[in-house]
C-alpha cells in the first residue's frame, strides 16, 4: 500500500511544484516520490487548484483524500450507544467480554460485534482488589493524621 501523506506535506508539495521547483528539489526537501508529487499535483489543479493565481490559494479540498470505496458500517450509532451505556452502567460492565454484552443486548434485538467495543476505547479489564487496612495501620494513619 502507498504510503499516505498528510495535508501539510500535500500543500508544500503543490506549493512548490507551483513556484517551479522541479521534482528532484522537492524529493530532497520532502522525501516523496516523484510520480506521487506529479499525482498529488495534478489532482489538486484537477480539483480546482490555479498555479497562475497570484497569491497561491491553497484549500483543503484541493489536497483532500478521495472518498473511499468500500462497504458502509451497518451498525447505528443507537447500538453503540447501548453497548457503551452497558459497560458505563454498572461497576461490572467493563469486566464483561464481547460475548456477554452480545448475550444482554440479543434480548432486545441488536447486535454487536467486539470492533464497536474497541472503537470506543473499551477493552476487557480484570478486576483489581485492594487489600483492607489493618487495625495497626488503621491506627497509624490516624495518628499520623491526627499530628498534621
Amino acid at each position: 500500500m502507498a504510503p499516505v501523506f498528510d495535508i501539510a506535506t500535500r500543500s508544500m508539495i503543490v506549493a512548490y511544484k507551483a513556484d517551479g521547483k522541479s521534482n528532484a528539489d522537492i524529493t530532497a526537501l520532502t522525501g516523496v516520490e516523484k510520480r506521487t508529487i506529479n499525482g498529488i499535483y495534478a489532482r489538486a489543479i484537477e480539483r480546482g487548484f490555479d498555479p497562475g493565481q497570484k497569491p497561491l490559494k491553497l484549500l483543503n479540498k484541493y489536497l483532500e483524500d478521495a472518498p473511499r470505496s468500500g462497504r458502509p458500517a451497518t451498525k447505528n450509532q443507537q447500538a453503540s450507544g447501548k453497548v457503551v451505556e452497558i459497560v458505563r452502567g454498572d461497576r461490572y460492565g467493563r469486566e464483561k467480554n464481547c460475548a456477554d454484552i452480545a448475550g444482554d443486548l440479543s434480548k432486545e434485538g441488536i447486535e454487536i460485534s467486539a470492533r464497536i467495543l474497541r472503537k470506543a476505547g473499551y477493552k476487557k479489564t480484570k478486576p483489581t482488589r485492594k487489600p483492607g487496612l489493618t487495625k495497626r495501620t488503621r491506627k497509624e494513619r490516624l495518628s499520623w493524621c491526627l499530628e498534621h
